[in-house]
């Protein structure tokens, strides 16, 4: 017991005793960014680096063939193979580097977010190895989570929004309880379980944050030209990291509301358990073998 709550065994050590209201959790996201910076800096700006040298590279080396405004059909049918001849290999490099390391990053920024909740030493070494030995179980569990999502909204778009908030936490729970996949995604429902319209909310109004700051970041990278990827990169350190300390911060907020109830059942009265063929003494509370008349502490007499 800590301060007088029983926490479940289940969940992390609490960093965060309430659940934050909506304005708080983002003034609690921009503070640990704050506080963390120059960690979170370094470790998107090398993974963004990365992933945008690959990307101008590939740019330079599978450069797309242009198309005439009004071609024939030998025109198209003769640009189309070359088209995807250069667009596949393009793609393919780009994908391979940001599904590396960009789990990676992500991984790594969730750790260090939590990490600084707690008052842990932070080492961003130790974090990142840590998140690559998790980037298997990543994987996994983007996939069953975009599958999920997709089929959502391909079926009316609501049910994809909903199965979207649903499994929202099950990043951090993944690498913060060290969960299986499909425990994790349960353990997301329940935490944001009579959260929904604040969970959307909240990834709402981060998404539109995010929006205007790529918006800013493409167009200062854009004069850039084949340099821009790297710059784009570069600016957008700035950014990333504020999604894996929102997703953080959140769970810890909600991991707080669940962990609390009522006072019944965080503090249960002291019980006292009688023993058989036993009984109290009316006046004093004393306890007696049954066939006693008199009390043997005060002689109160009792009734037959």
């Amino acid at each position: 017991m800590r301060s007088g709550i029983i926490v479940n065994a289940m969940q992390p050590q609490q960093g965060i005793a309430r659940e934050l209201s909506l304005s708080e959790v983002f003034s609690k996201t921009f503070e640990i960014f704050r506080q963390g910076f120059k960690k979170y800096f370094v470790l998107f700006v090398v993974v963004e680096a990365i992933i945008g040298v690959v990307t101008a590279i590939a740019q330079k080396a599978f450069i797309l063939p242009t198309l005439s405004s009004n071609p024939t059909p030998e025109q198209l049918f003769s640009w189309l193979p070359a088209f995807f001849g250069a667009l596949i290999p393009l793609v393919a490099m780009i994908g391979i580097v940001s599904v590396i390391f960009f789990p990676i990053a992500q991984g790594s920024a969730i750790k260090l977010a939590s990490e600084q909740i707690e008052n842990k030493e932070t080492q961003l070494g130790a974090l990142v190895r840590y998140a690559a030995s998790k980037l298997l179980s990543i994987w996994a569990l983007n996939l069953i989570f975009g599958v999920i999502v997709i089929l959502g909204f391909i079926a009316l778009v609501i049910p994809g929004i909903i199965l979207a908030i649903m499994y929202a936490l099950s990043f951090p729970i993944l690498l913060l309880e060290d969960k299986g996949i499909l425990e994790s995604m349960g353990r997301s429902r329940e935490l944001v379980r009579h959260r929904w319209l604040k969970t959307f909310g909240t990834f709402f109004i981060f998404a539109i944050i995010v929006a205007i700051a790529s918006g800013i970041v493409s167009a200062l990278s854009g004069p850039f030209g084949i340099a821009s990827p790297v710059v784009s990169g570069i600016l957008s350190a700035f950014y990333q990291p504020l999604f894996p300390i929102l997703l953080v911060v959140y769970y810890y907020s909600n991991c707080a509301r669940v962990s609390l109830g009522p006072a019944s059942q965080t503090q249960p009265a002291p019980t006292t358990t009688t023993q058989a063929g036993m009984r109290f003494c009316i006046n004093c509370g004393t306890q007696m073998p049954y066939p006693a008349r008199f009390c043997p502490k005060c002689g109160a007499k009792q009734p037959a």
